[in-house]
């Protein structure tokens, strides 16, 4: 089966409807608007695709969705949402894969963010950027396609594209259970059938092309990861001399290529939820900030932070993993063709979490900028917090071979991809480089964990 990559909610309170009068005015069945608690859960990053709903059918036997042909999934539909799934046909693929659906309040509070925002990436209506709606007659298009319209968990595809099954009945039929509740408008829905708040009755034995579901899950303890794969080969390392955007730092320069081996790295900065596993299982200290052995539960899917080169160093150990090296971290930030962002080559404000200073500033959820994706898939390359790595600070050009791996003594180390706190989107550029002192912990310094053979 496709992996199911998830997204995990923190615990905490959130509204839930809205108000009958508010600007944009909502439906009957949405008010009154309520405060709800949730403790943490986790939630598929998109719904449940044609390729993950066949790994179910060849194992069950179970009868194939009326959007496949003569029962295969059409070509290049793989990674499309599954449709033509009823509510008790999705509840037992979830049965099967040891999941559930979600409850409606666990969807909404997803999709909201926890701030009563109108669609998962704020109050500005919809654009094509966003969601796959207002479409017309036609079929739902893949998933993970629209990454500006990422919910504050870093979760796709709340919006538009398809519906989606919950597992709740709809007022006033719940004695009977004759009606279930879908969520998140589809293509052929409009603005107002995409907010956060928007309800649709369903019968449960409906089968549509615009129906399909994601899944839920108990938060797991030791937050996994969602590895990202890198073929290695060689990459390009470094900057031109002088280009379009002005000429380069003198320690990006010569740029070059270095060979680097096939590793994974984690699509996302660890976590403070994941490195609260960490202390939990070991002596280790907690972060200052935390106030205690435990982070709020607000920050459990922020970057951890006030970590430094030899903490970070010591959880990969723990997690079976390490940190990157300098050549791997820009490898995976961005891709084969020397791009100056990990999104490309135009500086997009919007695309990275930077610029709010060291007094005002802070991180946000790992996964909040997904338009800032690398070419890999990798989260918050640019931007959030700073990265350490495991390479020493040398000039380049880099050689793995050269002691910069295997330093002697306690030199200065490499950061990568800029923070919350950096002044402008030159510091996100994937050639930037900074270095500290191993020692140093800070608000905006963190780490990512990779494996594979060690250079």
């Amino acid at each position: 089966m496709t992996e199911i990559v998830w997204r995990r909610v923190p615990a905490g309170s959130f509204l839930m409807g809205s108000d009958i009068h508010s600007a944009w005015p909502p439906e009957p069945d949405e008010a009154p608007e309520q405060t709800r608690e949730l403790e943490p859960y986790r939630l598929s990053r998109t719904p449940v695709t044609n390729a993950q709903y066949l790994a179910y059918v060849e194992a069950t036997g179970a009868p194939t969705p009326g959007c496949w042909d003569a029962g295969s999934i059409p070509v290049g539909e793989g990674d499309v949402p599954v449709t033509y799934v009823t509510f008790s046909e999705a509840a037992a693929f979830c049965t099967w894969a040891g999941v559930r659906l979600p409850t409606e309040a666990e969807w909404e509070a997803a999709a909201r963010g926890g701030d009563d925002r109108l669609w998962p990436w704020g109050d500005l209506p919809p654009t094509s950027a966003h969601a796959r709606f207002a479409a017309g007659i036609g079929r739902p298009g893949p998933v993970a396609r629209h990454l500006a319209g990422a919910s504050v968990d870093g979760a796709l595809d709340f919006a538009g594209n398809v519906m989606e099954w919950v597992d709740e009945s709809w007022p006033p039929y719940d004695d009977a259970r004759s009606v279930r509740v879908v969520r998140g408008g589809s293509y052929l829905d409009g603005p107002n059938e995409l907010r956060t708040s928007y309800r649709r009755p369903q019968h449960p034995g409906a089968r549509d092309h615009y129906i399909g579901f994601r899944v839920a899950g108990a938060a797991d303890n030791e937050s996994p990861f969602d590895w990202v794969d890198l073929p290695g080969g060689a990459v390009c390392v470094g900057r031109d001399p002088v280009g379009s955007h002005g000429p380069a730092p003198a320690d990006e320069l010569p740029q070059h290529d270095v060979d680097v081996a096939v590793f994974e790295i984690s699509e996302a900065p660890v976590t403070n939820a994941q490195y609260a596993a960490f202390v939990a299982a070991t002596t280790a200290t907690p972060p200052p900030h935390w106030g205690g052995p435990r982070p709020p539960a607000w920050l459990d899917e922020h970057p951890v932070t006030f970590v430094d080169w030899f903490d970070a160093g010591a959880y990969c150990a723990w997690a079976g993993g390490r940190l990157p090296t300098e050549a791997e971290w820009e490898n995976a930030a961005r891709g084969t063709d020397a791009r100056r962002f990990p999104w490309g080559d135009d500086p997009v404000a919007a695309n990275a979490h930077l610029g709010l200073g060291p007094k005002a500033g802070a991180t946000a959820a790992v996964g909040s900028h997904a338009a800032g994706a690398s070419p890999y898939g990798l989260l918050d390359a640019a931007g959030n917090v700073w990265e350490w790595v495991s390479s020493a600070y040398a000039p380049y050009p880099y050689t793995p071979v050269d002691g910069r791996e295997t330093p002697d003594g306690t030199p200065e180390r490499v950061l990568r991809g800029g923070s919350f706190a950096s002044p402008s989107l030159d510091y996100a550029r994937c050639a930037m480089r900074s270095r500290s002192r191993p020692g140093r912990r800070q608000a905006h310094i963190g780490f990512r964990i990779a494996r594979g053979a060690t250079p």
